[in-house]
């Protein structure tokens, strides 16, 4: 079935379509009266205009994979909502699909769904558990966001061994609670504030982030030091025993930070080593799952079951927030403590998750990330060669270029020349990066962007840099 675009109203005066040079003079209306009533997504700072926000837009209207402000600016988005509209923006036949949904099973709306049980909830994991490849080892768990995913699954993982320590693998984004938080190691700014309260109990091992690699000079390169030199002979002896470590959480996909995947033996080393010493194994695949990098979960590609994989963005199709730590059988058996999440797994939610697996389904959706990815990596080819451009890479719609003049000298402020740049000119991206290589620039369209949209943001993008 061919993916009908929805976004014609958005889009009829061409796209992008820049009206005023943005942000407008109404967008920066709108933006100094949100300083006195809201917090911007950096709570706590007074913001100029446009500061505060990834970029400076006043949104009006979206459709699929098109964004028009308060000024009549229209953008392509490359970013997907930071990867929550895999499947465009108000996509009407997930909307009407998860309606229909609720009307059957009689529920609607928002529900304190821990508290009762209920067929929809049977039936949505069921069908969520069939697109695994061995389902029937595993249980939901359902929250809200990715944080909270996290957080459940630090719990329960903690819980079940008796184990009171953690392993993090440094590079991956887990959220900003203080579980997660305490796990995480990417820029020392998300962690600064909040040092006091962080756990003392989370060690941290080199991740899989060998486009910054302190032994290797390239990914091809690997000799697996980073597990050998650093993880068995520094963190599991140095630091602490493998026998209080409750667990090991990571990106198996570094997504926010990074974008790029761990190397297979990378993979294979973890695993083993928590086989070995009845360590949980944790995959955060919040931004990587439900279809992203061409499989429909991260750790397909690697042939390895994680005891417990987390997952949001996306999950509730676009139609409401939902995330889940999916849970191997075996622990929640043995499970002496009690966690729960008063909206995880609300009707709404629910509905739209299934309507997008059903979505995913119909129209062969992985696949079409394939092709699309395609049509991304012909122009990286051609890109590689321009001045300040490291490496373009990544695994399905779930890319980034990454500007360096060599592999130790990052730009980051030419990539937010390039990033603004492509603003002005319509095409919306966002940063990412760790540590001091703060260099990169995402490209995580909706799936369902038309071809010639992509095409004609990926023109702009090859001008802008050119």
């Amino acid at each position: 079935m061919e993916i009908k675009d929805w976004s014609d109203n958005i889009g009829k005066n061409g796209v992008p379509y820049i009206k005023t040079a943005p942000p407008g003079p109404i967008s920066q209306k709108l933006i100094e009266e949100a300083k006195h009533y809201v917090t911007s997504c950096w709570a706590g700072k007074k913001c100029e205009v446009g500061d505060g926000w990834d970029l400076p837009i006043t949104v009006k209207s979206v459709a699929n994979s098109l964004i028009q402000d308060v000024d009549d600016n229209v953008y392509i988005d490359l970013n997907a909502g930071i990867s929550t509209q895999n499947f465009g923006y108000r996509n009407p036949e997930i909307f009407q699909r998860a309606f229909e949904i609720i009307d059957q099973y009689g529920v609607g709306g928002v529900f304190p769904s821990n508290d009762y049980n209920m067929p929809l909830m049977i039936d949505a994991s069921k069908n969520l558990l069939d697109t695994m490849p061995r389902g029937d080892d595993y249980r939901v768990h359902y929250a809200c966001d990715g944080t909270e995913a996290n957080e459940a699954a630090l719990k329960f993982a903690v819980s079940y061994t008796g184990r009171n320590c953690v392993v993090a693998f440094m590079g991956g984004f887990y959220g900003r609670t203080m579980g997660s938080l305490s796990c995480m190691a990417q820029k020392a700014r998300d962690a600064e504030t909040f040092r006091p309260l962080r756990s003392a109990n989370i060690y941290f091992a080199e991740g899989p982030n060998c486009p910054n690699c302190m032994f290797c000079d390239e990914p091809e390169d690997c000799a697996g030091h980073c597990i050998d030199y650093f993880l068995k002979d520094r963190v599991l002896s140095y630091q602490v025993y493998p026998h209080e470590v409750a667990a090991f959480i990571l990106e198996p996909y570094t997504t926010g930070g990074l974008m790029h995947p761990a190397q297979p033996e990378f993979i294979k080393a973890v695993r083993e080593i928590t086989e070995e010493n009845g360590i949980v194994l944790i995959f955060d695949e919040v931004q990587s799952g439900m279809g992203r990098s061409g499989k429909m979960w991260v750790h397909e590609h690697y042939g390895v079951e994680p005891e417990i994989f987390t997952c949001a963005k996306s999950f509730g199709g676009g139609v409401a927030p939902l995330s889940a730590a999916i849970v191997k059988d075996e622990i929640m058996e043995n499970l002496p403590a009690y966690h729960g999440s008063t909206y995880g797994g609300a009707p709404l939610s629910l509905a739209g998750n299934m309507a997008a697996i059903e979505y995913i389904k119909n129209y062969n959706l992985l696949h079409r990330v394939e092709l699309l990815s395609k049509t991304v990596e012909e122009r990286f080819k051609e890109w590689r060669d321009y001045d300040n451009i490291y490496q373009a890479r990544g695994w399905g719609l779930l890319k980034a270029v990454d500007f360096r003049e060599a592999k130790d000298s990052p730009l980051p402020d030419y990539k937010a020349q390039i990033h603004n740049e492509l603003f002005q000119k319509g095409v919306v991206t966002m940063g990412g990066g760790q540590g001091r290589y703060m260099s990169l620039l995402r490209i995580i369209p909706p799936f369902t962007i038309p071809k010639e949209q992509l095409k004609t943001a990926l023109d702009i993008f090859e001008e802008v840099i050119r």
